[in-house]
């Protein structure tokens, strides 16, 4: 290349260089922040509050027109509902992030070029060692401009090592995401489902409250008739206008608690409060007769069902997993670097003898000084590896307990719901008989007035039971990690009993129910009298070793002898003479041979009362302990053993799952009542 074409190209050189270099200087400035005036954050926020009005609209795909069903109003909130949005972008967000993190694996490729001018040349004297003085040199090696570019491709294996750790972490972390929005969204199907049914009960209830007041409405007429005649007294007239003013606060009340769920479930579905949709209202008594009766359900497989399939617990364990990527990724920062490289070179100086070559090496680099750092930083993480374990055990009691409380809440809830109903069987029967009365002339219109009221009331706190009974066992559901509209019978009703045993009565009774007789068979040994329930006889009795044919069917509506071992109390499947046989409201039969029990009891004291040769001196103990009855809720807080010395059986209560506090606690009450006790902690000799 000639000088001239030489100095040309080095111009045009320059020249692109002063257009890139005011390019990048305009991208900088186009990306400095910009603080907005009061007026333009007006106008911002104006902007984006018509967006977001409009964002929250219901979708063309939603159609709102037709009465919305449970199963379609879970599936637009899971669809729909803000905060779960925010979590699934929240869940690409991290998909992204983990791609970044595999990328890091590939090597390093860097592209360099300079260009350099300088004014004046780089000139240097020489020295003459023979002579041991300094010449002057007219020669130099660099020009006074000068472009240079280098394409260098670097591979650090300790890099890559840790890199592919990160890796394996921002994969775990996304499973740890999914588990999360698995868990939200059993959550909010669970409160969407609360919502729903309290928004349809209050609607039925405001169409039977309607009637009511149309009802009290005529008997206002016939009472002010009635007075205007003489044939009746003011005051019955003035106590009718009372009812009408209480029932009407009764109105406005349910009005404020349907505007209320209606609000609330808008916002699960992530809709315009002022959106107007209607609910579809299912008939209650399919529902409330498919849920299964509390004794059905064995705690020992809830508690294993959870164990195995709540989002926690599985996030809990990918935690753990992540701890330990993070100390593998300490301890490997520990080594040192090995750096691999290879690359290419241009230098357009002309004085070089070749302008291009390619260079290629290794180097390994070790920071000494960071090994105390990074040791502490690996100790550090070991236990963080313990305390992810640690927190990873009280999740799992955590979820033991809501198992726990979910299913005595379920128990609670279906008692009172049986209660109610009975409550509303008889107020509805005696606004009956008053009506009929009435017909005769044997009962004033205020009288069946107030029956009519008192009838009113019944159904509400009824109907306002099942719908707690409805949220209560889809809680349970979702207590043990099952969506609510998943919440089959094969989960939460092992037995074979259809519902929770009740029928619907005869029309006269209204939309009541009734409890149904308990059709299990009980089976007598002809030998001994022991007493077993289930569909079939044991195989050998457990008292006196006869076989299965000895047992004969006790007929249903027979009673039991009190002197039979089954007047304990309770339903037994009872088990091999001295083995516990489950007691309490909530008998299951047979005990789950699972792990669950096990494995929590064995860490908590047990509480034993004496042994009783009679057989109902069991029950008597127990009913003499303050506080116990709820515990009995749970058959394997209270255990009976019975054991048969000299001929003669006797039974051995024994108070189970007690924190050590609690275990005093209770032997301080049996010492003021001046009964026997043993406290067994646990590792005691005497534990089994």
């Amino acid at each position: 290349m000639s000088g001239k074409n030489n100095k040309k190209w080095r111009l045009a050189l320059f020249a692109n260089a002063k257009k890139a270099v005011l390019f990048l200087l305009l991208v900088l400035l186009a990306g400095c922040v910009h603080i907005p005036n009061p007026q333009e954050q007006e106008d911002e926020r104006r902007r984006v509050a018509e967006e977001t009005v409009r964002a929250i609209k219901p979708g063309a795909e939603i159609d709102i027109l037709e009465p919305l069903t449970l199963e379609k109003v879970i599936k637009i909130g899971l669809d729909n509902n803000l905060k779960l949005r925010v979590d699934r972008f929240n869940r690409e967000v991290s998909d992204y992030e983990s791609l970044a993190q595999k990328l890091r694996m590939l090597p390093r490729v860097s592209a360099d070029v300079n260009w350099t001018y300088r004014d004046e040349l780089r000139k240097s004297d020489v020295y003459d060692w023979a002579a041991d003085k300094d010449l002057p040199d007219t020669t130099v090696s660099e020009l006074k401009d000068g472009t240079k570019a280098d394409l260098r491709l670097t591979f650090n294996i300790l890099d890559f090592m840790i890199a592919s750790v990160r890796s394996g972490q921002m994969e775990v972390k996304e499973l740890v995401l999914d588990r999360r929005i698995s868990r939200q969204e059993q959550t909010l199907a669970l409160e969407i489902v609360e919502a729903y049914w309290k928004a349809v009960a209050v609607e039925d209830a405001l169409d039977y409250v309607h009637d009511v007041e149309k009802e009290l409405k005529q008997v206002k007429k016939r009472i002010d008739q009635s007075v205007r005649e003489r044939v009746m007294d003011r005051m019955d007239a003035a106590d009718i206008e009372l009812r009408l003013k209480e029932l009407e606060l009764t109105i406005r009340h349910l009005q404020a608690n349907l505007s209320s769920s209606r609000l609330k479930l808008s916002q699960l579905l992530g809709f315009d409060q002022n959106v107007q949709y209607t609910l579809a209202r299912p008939p209650l008594k399919p529902v409330v007769q498919a849920l299964p009766h509390a004794r059905e359900l064995e705690i020992d497989q809830l508690e294993e069902y959870a164990l195995l399939h709540r989002p926690e617990l599985f996030e809990s364990d990918l935690n753990v997993l992540i701890q330990k990527q993070e100390a593998k990724t300490e301890f490997l920062s520990m080594f040192p670097g090995v750096n691999i490289f290879a690359a290419t070179h241009y230098d357009d100086n002309r004085l070089l003898l070749s302008n291009t070559w390619n260079s290629v090496g290794a180097g390994i680099g070790w920071q000494l000084l960071d090994l105390p750092f990074r040791y502490a930083r690996y100790k550090g993480s070991k236990k963080a590896i313990d305390m992810a374990k640690e927190q990873r055990l009280m999740t799992t009691v955590g979820v033991m307990t809501q198992v726990h409380i979910a299913l005595l809440d379920y128990a609670i809830k279906l008692d009172r719901f049986r209660l109610l109903e009975e409550t509303y069987q008889l107020s509805y029967e005696l606004y009956d008989l008053a009506k009929d009365k009435q017909k005769i002339g044997k009962m004033r219109d205020v009288d069946v007035t107030q029956r009519n009221l008192e009838n009113m009331a019944a159904k509400l706190r009824r109907d306002e039971a099942i719908v707690d009974l409805i949220v209560a066992h889809k809680r349970l559901c979702v207590s043990i990690g099952v969506a609510p509209l998943d919440c089959g019978r094969n989960i939460l009703q092992p037995g074979s009993g259809d519902g929770y045993g009740f029928r619907q009565t005869p029309a006269k009774t209204g939309d009541s129910w009734e409890k149904m007789t308990d059709t299990a068979k009980k089976w007598r040994c002809s030998r001994c009298g022991y007493i077993a329930t289930g569909p079939q006889p044991p195989d050998v009795c457990p008292v006196c070793g006869a076989p299965g044919g000895e047992f004969v069917e006790i007929p249903a509506g027979d009673q039991i002898e009190e002197g039979d071992l089954a007047g304990m109390g309770g339903s037994y499947e009872w088990e091999e003479a001295g083995q516990t046989a489950p007691m309490g409201g909530m008998s299951r039969g047979a005990v789950s041979p699972g792990f669950a029990g096990d494995a929590s009891d064995r860490f908590l004291w047990k509480v034993q009362l004496g042994a009783f040769s009679r057989h109902g001196g069991a029950d008597e103990r127990i009913e003499q302990i303050e506080g116990l009855d709820l515990r009995l809720l749970d058959d394997r807080d209270a255990q009976v053993t019975t054991t048969r010395i000299f001929g003669k059986l006797y039974n051995r209560v024994r108070i189970v799952g007690l924190t050590e506090s609690h275990a005093k606690q209770l032997v301080n009450g049996l010492k003021r009542k001046d009964m026997e006790y043993w406290l067994l902690p646990p590792g005691s000799m005497h534990w089994e």
